[in-house]
């Protein structure tokens, strides 16, 4: 999962920068290889992971699909292949080791980074996807983005919160997110119009954002 993880880093960091985004998401994923012990037999890897990033950088600024199909569909390969390649030897690993968080002794690196990778994904970069879903559900809907506001900045605090609950097994508390999620947005979709647009731009925004916090999970 090293390379997933990598993946996933490179487009978060990519998108939390408003500069250089390209160039950012590379250096990470350059880095990241090297750290996780990829070595450099491996460049195809830092070539495949360029490809994706540069699509989703540029899909993302003309509002296109292509950047969240082209990762949907190399997140899948990648986990699929996992097993065919293992990294032994990790640069990262001792300073891994040394770190003083006693909860981290059991945690293998790789599932530690995959899990900073996940995190990553989960802050920005995941609004992109939730945003292509709401475009396909239909321009009126997504529209709505422009009266309920808060929306981004919750989606990250929301997915956090939800993948740390899946990933602990409290799951009643993912039950508490989306009840305090409807009592939040209530006094808004009761002034809905008779079309429901904006409880649909609530609904299918929330599900889509809580899914990508829950897909990961049995990855770890």
């Amino acid at each position: 999962m090293s390379v997933l993880a990598v993946l996933l880093a490179s487009i978060g960091v990519a998108d939390l920068v408003r500069r250089w985004k390209i160039g950012s998401g590379v250096l990470v994923a350059v880095a990241g290889l090297l750290l996780l012990g990829a070595g450099w037999h491996t460049v195809w890897l830092a070539a495949l992971l360029t490809v994706v990033l540069v699509v989703w950088v540029v899909a993302a600024g003309h509002d296109s699909s292509a950047g969240v199909t082209l990762l949907g569909v190399v997140v899948v390969l990648l986990v699929v292949s996992s097993g065919w390649w293992t990294f032994d030897d990790v640069p990262a690993r001792g300073w891994y080791d040394d770190l003083p968080i006693p909860r981290l002794a059991d945690v293998p690196i790789d599932r530690a980074a995959l899990g900073l990778g996940v995190v990553l994904f989960l802050s920005t970069a995941a609004n992109v996807v939730v945003r292509r879903v709401l475009q396909a559900t239909g321009p009126q809907v997504l529209a709505q983005g422009a009266e309920l506001k808060g929306g981004r900045v919750l989606g990250p605090l929301e997915r956090w919160f939800v993948l740390a609950c899946a990933l602990s097994g409290n799951l009643a508390a993912i039950a508490i997110v989306v009840a305090a999620k409807g009592i939040l947005r209530f006094p808004e979709i009761s002034r809905d119009n008779a079309d429901g647009l904006r409880a649909e731009y609530v609904l299918v925004g929330s599900f889509v954002s809580w899914g990508l916090a829950l897909v990961f999970v049995p990855l770890f």
